[in-house]
C-alpha cells in the first residue's frame, strides 16, 4: 500500500503573492422621497379605524383617512368674504343690477310726485306705495323689481314712483324720513339708502331703523354725515312724510305695498305682494293702450257707451 503524505498546514494558505480583492465603493446616502398626498406611507401619526362589519369573522380593521379641519384663521377669513359678497350684492342691487345700465333717477327725488326711476315722458306711471318696515315691501322690490326696470323703465314704457305710506310705527316714519334726507344729497344716493333699508329689517319697532343705525347707513351709502344727521332732526321732513301717507290714504290706500299703475288706458290697482310676474306686466299693458272707442250703432240708434275696465287687486297684505 502506497503512504499517504502527510497533512502540511501551509499548502492550504493563500500565497502572499496573490492580489488583494477588489475594494467595494462606497454608496452616497439616498433621501428619502416624501409620502403622495393621501398615502398613509408610515405609522408615525395615528389614523383612526373603521371597526370590522360585525358578524363576519376575520375582518381587518379598515385606515380611514382623518377629514381636515379648517384653522380658525380660515374660518375667519371665509366669513369675511360672506359678508364682502353680501354687500357687493347689495351694491350691485342698488346700483341697478349686473350687465346692465341703471334708470337714471329722477332729477328732483323729493319733488311733489315723489323720487322716481325713469323718463317723465313715459306713458305709464306706477306708484310703489310702501313702507320701510313692511316685509311684504321689500319682497316686493326684492322679487319684482328689476323686472320692473328691466321691461318698463328703461324701455321708456313707464316710470316708477316710490311714495311714504308709514303707518307701522315711529321707525317707519323715521326711516322714511331718512331716505329723504339721503335723496337730498344726491337723487342716486335716495336708491342707495332706500334698498339699504329694506336690507336692514328686523321686526317691527324693535331698534332696526334707530338714530344710530339710520346714520351707520349713511356712511354706507357715501353721505355726509353731518349733513345727514342735521336733516334728520329737520321736523319739516317728518311733516312731509305725514302728508304724503295722508295722501295714499286720501287716494284709497290701506295696506302695503299697493302699485297704482296709471295710463292712458286708466288706473290698474295692485294690492298685496304680487302673486306673479303676469299680474304686474298684464296690469301694465291695460293701461299702456288707450281704450277703444265706441264703435257705431246700427242705422238710427245709438252708440254703445265705451266700457271701463275696474281695477284689480291682488289679496292684501297684512295692514
Amino acid at each position: 500500500m502506497a503512504d499517504i503524505p502527510a497533512f502540511d498546514p501551509d499548502a492550504t494558505r493563500v500565497p502572499d503573492t496573490a492580489e488583494p480583492a477588489p475594494a467595494v465603493p462606497e454608496m452616497e446616502p439616498v433621501e428619502a422621497l416624501p409620502a403622495e398626498p393621501g398615502v398613509l406611507a408610515d405609522a408615525a401619526e395615528p389614523v383612526e379605524t373603521l371597526p370590522g362589519e360585525p358578524g363576519v369573522p376575520g375582518d381587518t380593521p379598515v385606515a380611514a383617512p382623518r377629514p381636515a379641519r379648517p384653522a380658525p384663521a380660515v374660518l375667519g377669513y371665509l366669513a369675511a368674504a360672506l359678508v364682502g359678497a353680501l354687500l357687493l350684492a347689495g351694491s350691485l342691487f342698488a346700483t341697478g343690477g349686473i350687465g346692465r345700465p341703471a334708470p337714471s333717477p329722477s332729477p328732483a327725488p323729493n319733488a311733489a310726485d315723489g323720487p322716481s326711476l325713469g323718463s317723465q315722458s313715459a306713458p305709464v306711471t306706477i306708484g310703489f306705495w310702501a313702507d320701510y318696515q313692511c316685509p311684504f315691501c321689500r319682497l316686493e322690490a326684492l322679487v319684482f323689481g328689476g323686472s320692473l326696470e328691466r321691461a318698463f323703465v328703461l324701455p321708456g314704457v313707464a316710470r316708477i314712483v316710490y311714495h311714504d305710506f308709514a303707518f307701522l310705527g315711529q321707525e317707519s316714519i323715521d326711516a322714511a324720513v331718512a331716505a329723504r334726507c339721503a335723496g337730498n344729497q344726491d337723487p342716486g344716493a335716495y336708491w342707495r339708502y332706500h334698498d339699504l333699508l329694506f336690507a336692514s329689517q328686523q321686526g317691527e319697532n324693535q331698534g332696526a331703523f334707530a338714530r344710530a343705525n339710520l346714520v351707520a347707513l349713511a356712511n354706507i351709502a357715501s353721505l355726509d354725515v353731518t349733513t345727514f344727521s342735521a336733516c334728520l332732526a329737520d321736523p319739516a321732513q317728518a311733516k312731509a312724510v305725514a302728508d304724503e301717507t295722508a295722501q295714499g290714504k286720501a287716494l284709497g290706500v290701506v295696506s302695503t305695498p299697493t302699485l297704482r299703475i296709471v295710463g292712458p288706458g286708466g288706473t290698474r290697482v295692485l294690492t298685496g305682494f304680487s302673486d306673479s310676474w303676469a299680474t304686474i306686466r298684464d296690469a301694465v299693458d291695460a293701461v299702456l293702450a288707450p281704450q277703444p272707442s265706441a264703435s257705431p250703432g246700427p242705422a238710427g240708434g245709438s252708440a254703445a257707451p265705451a266700457s271701463s275696465a275696474a281695477p284689480t287687486a291682488t289679496p292684501a297684505a297684512t295692514p
